[in-house]
């Protein structure tokens, strides 16, 4: 990781972890939805339409929902990788929606935790309970990560108009 990179990441990993629950469930969906978004941005036409369909209070492709579905129809994310982010996003949403009272102790927060990739599997082996925030806290670094050069790839991979011959 670029110098720059990793000073602005490690800056992120400090607040992210000090964030309350909810906190840490809307900031940590954050950064994958800006994540995608660039992605997204550096794969379409450098147009007008393409920032149109990506920002804006009407634009298609305007939430995080959208971006995840958009990035994985044109293959710019893993099935795990949209796998993981459409978890995220449903746990964000339920911090999101409900106004009092939630944490990642949560009966449902709990479930769709559960179901994120367990990266630290030889934990449970040695008799080692994680949180469950500690595993949404995981699943969003470690999806980060993969994410955080994928728009310079996707860059080789921009769309890109064509002269049909009909």
């Amino acid at each position: 990781m670029r110098e720059e990179d990793l000073e602005y990441f490690s800056g992120f990993l400090k607040e992210f972890q000090a964030e309350t629950d909810r906190g840490a469930a809307l900031v940590g969906a954050a950064l994958l939805d800006k994540q995608l978004h660039d992605l997204l941005r550096s794969h379409l036409l450098d147009k007008k339409e393409s920032l149109e369909l990506l920002e804006g209070g009407s634009a298609p492709l305007g939430t995080f929902s959208a971006r995840i579905k958009a990035s994985y129809c044109l293959g710019l994310i893993t099935d795990l990788e949209h796998r993981e982010l459409q978890l995220i996003r449903k746990v964000r949403n339920e911090f999101a929606h409900q106004t009092h009272g939630l944490t990642f102790q949560n009966e449902k927060i709990a479930s769709l935790c559960g179901n994120l990739l367990d990266r630290m599997p030889d934990a449970k082996e040695n008799g080692i309970e994680r949180p469950i925030r500690a595993k949404f806290i995981d699943s969003v670094l470690f999806t980060s990560l993969a994410l955080w050069y994928r728009p310079q790839h996707a860059a080789g991979l921009k769309a890109k108009q064509r002269q049909w011959p009909y």
